[in-house]
């Protein structure tokens, strides 16, 4: 089963996200100032679970809707309303169709892939769905056009048709490739999500803030996906596409998807980039269920404060400074020693991060440890200690 990338519910198996330790100087070994010694005890002078003061970071939530917001590496900067519930997502399920086709049929960044030709009865279907206020793209019987251009197609225009080709070509038939994609989902551990269609037009695709942004992280490590969401617009036979999603290529924004329907409101699953101390890191969030009547634009609008607000909170912080005393550690001879790390502990997170010392898995009861473990998520961090008295 793949791993995702953000702590969710307990009995999913999930890779353990936690925010690689960036000390102040590179890794430092155990010291020779932490005698090699044996300990009648190890107690320790501050409380094992912490927070960065300064409360919940500062991010512009949306007043109505769901929303979620979280850093691989790092973790979860919060949500608004529940992470888990499932609901309608509209053309955010082309993220998904999108990403099982290149699980089934990978791509190299920047190839084209192979040739799909459209059936007579896909360009018969366009123009009773164009009637029905689908979104499409220009198709006709025996068009020819490449696994990318059709990608293209369905990420940059949201073109329905075009999601259905996609399903009809990778597994025989749409419903065929609606069975892949729970597939998909049921592999990545998607537990509120279900797809019964390629497009999203149906209401019963659905799925949760968490799933989601575990959904995004998976598909943005396909180069061609992320080629893909980042483009503003593109030409294909027949069609010159442009994106839905007016957030691109401002704020540090690098995609995702769009989608609006009236059951599933607004919607708009994102990526955004910033930098922290010369690193690049990515954002990722969601917004589902913006109220109308304009419910994309206000998805749009509610997801860009987001955005802004979540890098501005995104920075530098220290979870233990050198110095600070973290141990007692009283020796068989009844003398008391205090240790502290070696270098100051300082990650990329935000205010109300938690964080948590504990003792290494491997320590030898009555061994004095020379180094603690920092746990931010869940990852565990070995950090030297040094004796201050």
């Amino acid at each position: 089963m793949p791993v995702l990338p953000f702590a969710r519910k307990p009995a999913v198996s999930v890779l353990c996200l936690g925010v690689v330790l960036a000390l102040s100087s590179p890794a430092t070994p155990a010291r020779a100032d932490v005698p090699n010694q044996t300990a009648d005890s190890v107690r320790w002078l501050v409380p094992l679970r912490n927070a960065v003061s300064g409360g919940a970071p500062k991010v512009d939530w949306p007043t109505k809707g769901r929303a979620r917001i979280a850093v691989p590496g790092v973790g979860t900067m919060g949500n608004k309303d529940s992470g888990v519930k499932s609901v309608p997502i509209a053309s955010v399920t082309k993220v998904m169709t999108a990403y099982t086709i290149l699980s089934d049929h990978p791509l190299e960044a920047g190839e084209e892939g192979p040739i799909i030709t459209v059936t007579k009865a896909e360009a018969a279907s366009y123009p009773r769905r164009k009637a029905g206020g689908e979104s499409l793209v220009k198709v006709k019987a025996g068009l020819k056009i490449t696994q990318r251009e059709a990608l293209e197609a369905v990420l940059i225009r949201s073109g329905n048709n075009m999601a259905d080709i996609l399903g009809r070509w990778s597994a025989g038939s749409p419903q065929r490739f609606v069975e892949r994609m729970n597939s998909k989902a049921a592999e990545l551990g998607l537990t509120s999500t279900s797809f019964a269609d390629t497009s999203g037009l149906s209401r019963y695709s659905r799925s949760s803030a968490i799933d989601l942004l575990d959904l995004a992280v998976a598909a943005m490590k396909d180069p061609t996906f992320a080629e893909i969401v980042a483009m503003p617009s593109a030409k294909i036979p027949m069609n010159t596409l442009n994106t839905t999603n007016r957030l691109l290529g401002r704020n540090g924004v690098i995609g995702i998807k769009t989608g609006s329907t009236k059951a599933a409101g607004g919607c708009l699953l994102w990526a955004a980039e910033d930098e922290v101390r010369g690193e690049t890191h990515t954002i990722y969030g969601v917004m589902l269920g913006a109220p109308g009547p304009l419910i994309l634009t206000n998805a749009l609008k509610a997801s860009e404060k987001m955005v802004v607000s979540s890098r501005k909170a995104l920075r530098r912080v220290t979870l233990v400074k050198r110095g600070t005393p973290l141990l007692s550690v009283t020796d068989q001879d009844g003398t008391v020693s205090e240790y502290g790390v070696a270098e100051t502990v300082a990650v990329t997170g935000w205010s109300g991060l938690k964080y948590q010392f504990g003792l290494p898995i491997d320590l030898v009861p009555g061994e004095t440890p020379s180094e603690i473990t920092v746990k931010t998520g869940a990852e565990s961090i070995g950090v030297a200690l040094e004796q201050l008295s």
